[in-house]
């Protein structure tokens, strides 16, 4: 989405972030967006495409492991 064009450079650094997040178990994933806002100054609309983008891409990546 070009609203969002902005963040595509750092979409890995995202992440990369969420994942060490999730695998670490130390948060609920659901209060990942409220912590990209804290960290990396983003609003919450911004937050939440990422957010979503990478639960998108996670799909993917078991879909494609369970098939």
């Amino acid at each position: 989405m070009a609203e969002y064009e902005h963040l595509y450079d750092d979409m890995e650094l995202f992440y990369e972030e969420l994942e060490i997040i999730r695998v670490s178990g130390t948060m609920n994933m659901y209060g990942a967006p409220k912590w990209l806002e804290d960290n990396y100054d983003l609003s919450r609309k911004e937050a939440l495409y990422v957010f979503l983008s990478w639960t998108d891409f996670k799909k993917e990546e078991h879909e494609k492991i369970c098939s």
